[in-house]
């Protein structure tokens, strides 16, 4: 499931989502509609479209779920329908709307996510005072329980969950630390371990690397760590940053 879209999957050439057992943790991306028929598509004719130029390396999620812009009126600036992915294709957009052959950016290539049933939120989360969404990477527990689009970002509940992992193995740990990395001035935590400082940047998964093998090291004493991949392991994230790859 998780392959480069342009080495390894052919045009029209799909790709399963085999079943996996579901878990707080299981991967959702969010994804912005703005227009009545592309919403139309994904409700009735069960499909999304991802501009190839503007796609991940992989689609590494179980769900996707609509983010409805303002253009939806009482209804929009908010998230309230999601559906399984089931499987993706790389297919031009002539191939995917015929009715319009001349678009501009009718040749161009996009992954074709076929979905499942529209499924309606417990309870829609709106966008109260968020920036305009592009695409994010949250969960399903998140997706089920926000009731705020700022609630689906995973970066400060996996501080939160590495700082108690770290002071249960009776650690020195600081969150916040003051060391400048190129636009961040603070790493998101800072821990004493048996060989100095090392300082742990978390990303939120918006990139979708969720095949990296635990921290991505820049050197001896910098991490850098993938928010969901720390919410589903914290101890074994934190062994990784105290036994690093020689």
């Amino acid at each position: 499931m998780k392959q480069s879209h342009m080495t390894e999957l052919s045009r029209n050439q799909p790709v399963y989502h085999h079943p996996l057992p579901l878990d707080a943790w299981t991967p959702v991306l969010v994804a912005v509609v703005n227009n009545l028929r592309d919403f139309e598509r994904a409700r009735n004719e069960h499909w999304y479209r991802i501009p190839l130029k503007r796609a991940p390396r992989q689609i590494a999620a179980e769900y996707l779920a609509l983010y409805q812009t303002g253009k939806f009126g009482e209804q929009g600036k908010r998230i309230n329908f999601y559906a399984p992915i089931l499987r993706y294709h790389i297919a031009s957009r002539v191939e995917l709307i015929p009715d319009e052959p001349d678009h501009p950016r009718a040749h161009e290539q996009y992954f074709k996510l076929e979905l499942g049933e529209l499924i309606p939120l417990p309870k829609p989360i709106v966008n109260t005072r968020h920036p305009r969404l592009t695409f994010l990477i949250t969960t399903l527990d998140r997706l089920l329980t926000a009731q705020d689009v700022r609630e689906l970002w995973l970066r400060d509940a996996a501080r939160q969950k590495l700082y108690a992992a770290v002071k249960e193995r009776g650690l020195a740990v600081e969150c916040w630390y003051p060391v400048d990395m190129e636009d961040r001035p603070e790493a998101d935590l800072a821990l004493w371990g048996p060989h100095g400082r090392i300082q742990v940047y978390i990303d939120e998964p918006e990139d979708w690397e969720f095949a990296e093998p635990g921290p991505v090291w820049e050197n001896s004493v910098i991490a850098r760590v993938n928010a969901l991949t720390l919410l589903r392991d914290a101890d074994g994230v934190v062994q990784r940053i105290l036994n690093p790859p020689s």
